[in-house]
């Protein structure tokens, strides 16, 4: 493991720390919970332990007690802007565990962030409350510890009166998990463009993710490490190929790494009492995918926000999710390319257990795919999702997700072929819901109380679920 990995929490501390000892204007904001989730013979609903950063263990009933602190210091004269913090879980379940879900050091001056420790980071236009998830970096698994240098959000372009904007970012991370390639590095980076007119805004752009480096087990003749140095990683920046010995041939062929990408599309419809949203992800995972080889590959969505923040439904969102093509020659199985999983870095687009990206791709066998020699065992899928929300009072408020997934396993269960067994004779439906309660009990001193149901039912998984979760948290802000 990279020595300088050890440094980060530190760094997240220290800024923590160095927070109290600025003459600045500052702000401490903490609080935590306390929640219970329950399920039908210890097995949980999807929609419990999906997208929950890693915190919540599927597979039995949890007891998550969380505490997070965050401390904001702003220094006016040079407009530099300090932020540090954690949010720490501790979970006891059939796999008890101390999740640092955050731990960060953060600082900002004149649009630009700069960012050192673990911290929610997820990737994609999509959005956040409501969406199943995006298909590059989502809240699924626990975040990858990493340095992260780019812009604060969206930032104007000079002398366009705010009519263009630019957002981007660039971060080196560390997988620290246990995993079949050591010691294996993340590289990231993105660049939107955002048009901004009265009565409408676009935005497109190009993310890349990128599993690379570390050391490999070998073939029989001892460890041997991945390539790793500078002239690589300015390789895997460009989406180069690798040369030399010991390099495993899909990097001399394709480019060096696992890589995760996507172009992106978003418009945006302004009106006086809400506003209309479209967004498109073409999913990418090699050369030939950058050329439109699978154009209905990736995610759509579309949705409706009301201005007013406090009626029974703010806000409505579908989604749509295919994954059957994969860059499929004609009189190939369909999902070639076998997403999320590779055949170097075999512990796939996973980080401690859990898919990185949309969690509908499977991290795990299930009752009818296991995956073969991967671990993603689910990656050929159609899927629809529905997500909801509203504020009926100003205490109460809900969240709604309905899912209903066509799933396909992987192209191994397609068989060796040709003939190929045909998708529909292997396809499994699935539909999972969700009903999220919140209500503020005590608004003024931060408490609240939680409950959720939900309901899993469908062939992928042996049976039906049903799960309840209770919880109770308080926020506190401290100037």
């Amino acid at each position: 493991m990279p020595e300088l990995f050890y440094r980060i929490p530190g760094i997240g501390i220290f800024t923590f720390l160095l927070l109290f000892q600025i003459n600045a204007e500052a702000q401490l904001r903490y609080g935590g919970s306390s929640t219970v989730y329950a399920g039908k013979e210890g097995n949980l609903p999807f929609w419990f332990y999906a997208n929950s950063d890693g915190i919540v263990e599927p597979s039995s009933t949890n007891l998550v007690n969380g505490f997070y602190a965050y401390a904001t210091k702003r220094d006016t004269t040079i407009d530099l802007l300090f932020t540090g913090g954690f949010d720490a879980h501790g979970r006891l379940s059939a796999d008890n565990a101390l999740v640092f879900t955050q731990l960060f050091g953060n600082v900002t001056y004149r649009g630009i962030r700069v960012t050192a420790g673990r911290f929610y980071d997820p990737v994609g236009l999509n959005d956040d409350d409501l969406s199943m998830g995006s298909m590059l970096i989502s809240r699924n698994a626990t975040p990858v510890p990493k340095i992260r240098v780019g812009s604060d959000g969206f930032v104007r372009v000079p002398k366009t009166g705010g009519r263009l904007q630019f957002n981007t970012m660039l971060s080196h991370g560390w997988f620290t998990d246990n995993r079949y390639i050591d010691d294996s590095y993340l590289h990231q980076k993105f660049l939107y463009l955002k048009y901004n007119h009265r009565r409408f805004d676009v935005t497109a752009g190009m993310a890349h993710n990128t599993m690379w480096g570390g050391t490999h087990p070998g073939f029989g003749g001892g460890p041997f490490d991945l390539p790793s140095s500078l002239s690589d990683y300015f390789k895997v920046v460009f989406g180069q190929s690798a040369s030399g010995d010991k390099v495993p041939q899909n990097e001399i062929t394709n480019a060096v790494g696992n890589s995760v990408a996507a172009y992106e599309a978003k418009l945006g419809l302004k009106f006086d009492h809400f506003r209309i949203k479209a967004y498109r992800l073409f999913y990418l995972e090699d050369k030939v995918a950058l050329r439109f080889r699978s154009p209905w590959d990736g995610l759509w969505g579309a949705g409706i926000e009301l201005a007013d923040d406090q009626r029974i439904v703010t806000e409505l969102l579908w989604e749509h999710m295919n994954t059957k093509r994969q860059n499929a020659w004609i009189d190939t199985p369909l999902g070639r390319n076998s997403y999320y999983n590779n055949g170097v870095y075999l512990s796939g687009w996973s980080y401690e257990g859990a898919v990185l990206g949309n969690p509908l791709l499977i991290y795990g066998p299930t009752s009818d795919f296991d995956g073969g020699l991967y671990p993603i065992s689910n990656n050929i899928i159609v899927a629809h999702h529905i997500g909801i929300q509203g504020k009926p009072t100003d205490r109460l408020s809900y969240k709604i997700f309905l899912t209903y997934s066509r799933n396909y396993g992987t192209y191994v269960d397609q068989g060796e072929g040709p003939p190929y067994i045909p998708l529909d004779e292997i396809r499994v439906d699935e539909y999972s819901s969700l009903l999220q309660l919140e209500y503020h009990v005590a608004p003024a001193h931060g408490l609240s109380v939680t409950g959720a149901f939900a309901f899993d039912t469908g062939a992928l998984y042996e049976e039906d679920r049903l799960g309840l979760q209770v919880g109770v948290s308080w926020d506190r802000i401290a100037d």
